[in-house]
């Protein structure tokens, strides 16, 4: 978890940080053909901070603490949102770091908004909380960073040791010289040595302690250490600094800007704003806020960046939602972070593009089992790497019927209920409701089977059901022979209620979640009744 620590010795206000967890992994195998990169009009480096620290039930068996901290339940639905512990909530809804799924649709959305690289908030090898979880899924990114044609650096947290524990923490340096270091697409700096960023030092202030903990590595790393702390590292470890986010905004980064033509490498920090959840979730954490005002100050600190002297801008954070500093698609400021970016770096695509690869995240989740469509969605990525928008559009216009399953023709009807005067759609797998009506993913196909109806999505050709008794009602793959994909339609006042023939349940929304239920409802509630439009 990525908790901000705040003051560090005697250098005014310090920076926010995190939490950690990793394990050890085997040698990492990258793929072995780099994909095309994107061009830019500034020759400054972009490298994006990313946290490996998400997991779910389908990953871990249980929600992982960032996305609830203390008080909160990502089980609980509410207007169609998972109760998770963050003021802002992803595109793709709350997911795991190494979903390879989330992992293509990040990585591809990083370069199409102009990135160079990524910055992994990387907490160590030690055995220890949920570390090597973490480092799992750090490596998991990893592994697809030269298939979409980007480089990597760590960012080191020696905050995870103990003091005393130097010797302990040379094993984190020599994992990274025997899995990290040896790859190609590692950053290096203008003398060919790999290039470490550490988030302090924390726990160990002596150089001789860094002696230590780089002992014997080779090649011996530069340590880029947070701005003012190169004496803790020692000059002879050191190789620069950089910011990060403070509560004196943006009075330390200004300075740093002042001072960063000294340092042999600089690096400079772009963020979109600062409000942490962490006291809201129950948890220790700064409570003062940098305000986003939209993208006001995202905007602002990238002109300040790409006006300075520094080699490399990093973008504080991609997706830290305990510190409220995303720039990953969400649905309050949608893709708004990545578009100044594409137009502040002069890079030649805009949201569409990015629209194309949430679509191709979309049919990775709705066609999941499906062994020929996903190998038609591994060239799609392939295009997307290698910058072929146009051949990707195209194959996943097919795979959908010919059709973007956000804008397609008209087939089905349209399921409106009374109450509410919504729609229904199917989302990731989940049946909800909209007062759009506008796609085929609102469209449902009625087909009769073996004297019983059943309602086929017509963007996904899935069927609505209740196969797992969820707390909403699903829209799927199911057999025909199920049950649980069988409705009958009960006339009510020139209304119709569909009643679930397995549970004998009627479709409805009552509970307003932003998801429909079927539950037992009474004839006359109108949030059980329906009209089947064409």
């Amino acid at each position: 978890m990525r908790t901000l620590l705040w003051a560090l010795c005697a250098l005014m206000l310090f920076a926010c940080n995190k939490s950690a967890h990793e394990p050890a992994t085997p040698r990492l195998k990258a793929d072995l053909k780099a994909a095309v990169p994107v061009t830019k009009t500034t020759s400054k480096k972009i490298f994006i901070h990313w946290m490996p620290w998400f997991e779910t039930p389908a990953s871990r068996g249980a929600w992982g603490y960032h996305w609830k901290m203390n008080n909160q339940n990502p089980d609980i639905i509410v207007n169609g949102k998972r109760q998770i512990a963050a003021y802002f909530y992803p595109k793709t809804g709350p997911y795991a770091s190494a979903d390879p799924d989330i992992i293509e649709y990040q990585l591809l959305l990083m370069k199409y908004a102009g990135a160079d690289g990524v910055f992994i908030d990387w907490p160590g090898t030690r055995q220890r909380y949920d570390y090597p979880d973490n480092l799992a899924n750090s490596n998991a990114l990893i592994s697809k960073l030269n298939a979409v044609g980007l480089q990597f650096s760590i960012v080191h947290e020696d905050r995870n040791w103990d003091p005393g524990m130097a010797a302990n923490a040379n094993g984190d340096f020599v994992y990274m010289q025997n899995n990290y270091f040896n790859q190609g697409n590692y950053l290096r700096n203008s003398n060919n040595e790999p290039v470490v960023l550490n988030f302090g030092p924390i726990t160990f202030h002596q150089p001789s302690e860094w002696n230590t903990m780089l002992n014997g590595i080779n090649p011996r790393p530069k340590i880029i250490p947070l701005f003012g702390f190169t004496n803790e590292v020692g000059t002879n470890n050191a190789g620069g600094e950089f910011p990060w986010i403070y509560q004196e905004h943006p009075g330390v980064v200004d300075r740093y800007y002042t001072q960063a033509a000294s340092f042999p490498l600089s690096i400079g920090v772009v963020y979109p704003g600062f409000k942490s959840f962490y006291q809201a979730g129950g948890a220790d954490g700064p409570t003062w806020q940098i305000a986003h005002n939209g993208t006001s100050t995202f905007s602002t600190m990238l002109d300040k960046a790409l006006a300075s002297s520094v080699k490399i801008i990093q973008f504080a954070t991609w997706n830290d939602y305990g510190e409220g500093t995303i720039i990953e698609p969400t649905d309050e400021f949608g893709y708004s972070f990545l578009t100044v970016m594409q137009q502040k770096l002069g890079v030649p695509y805009g949201q569409h593009e990015l629209e194309v690869i949430y679509r191709l995240y979309q049919y990775r989740k709705q066609y999941a089992g499906n062994g020929s469509v996903q190998q038609q969605l591994n060239q799609v990525f392939s295009y997307l790497a290698n910058l072929q928008v146009g051949n990707a559009e195209n194959l996943l216009n097919s795979i959908g019927g010919g059709n973007n399953p956000d804008n397609p023709p008209a087939t089905g009807v349209l399921i409106k209920n009374r109450w509410l005067n919504t729609y229904l759609y199917e989302q990731n797998g989940q049946v909800r409701y909209n007062t759009s009506n506008t796609g085929n993913q609102y469209r449902w196909i009625q087909e009769t089977v073996n004297g019983h109806i059943r309602f086929k999505n017509a963007a996904t050709g899935n069927y609505l059901n209740i196969e797992h008794l969820y707390s909403y009602v699903e829209s799927s793959n199911v057999p025909n022979t199920f049950y649980s994909s069988y409705w009958a339609l009960e006339s009510y006042n020139g209304y119709t209620r569909l009643r679930n023939e397995w549970q004998n349940t009627y479709l409805n929304l009552e509970n307003q979640s932003g998801l429909a239920q079927c539950t037992n409802v009474p004839a006359n509630f109108e949030s059980g009744q329906w009209t089947l439009q064409n």
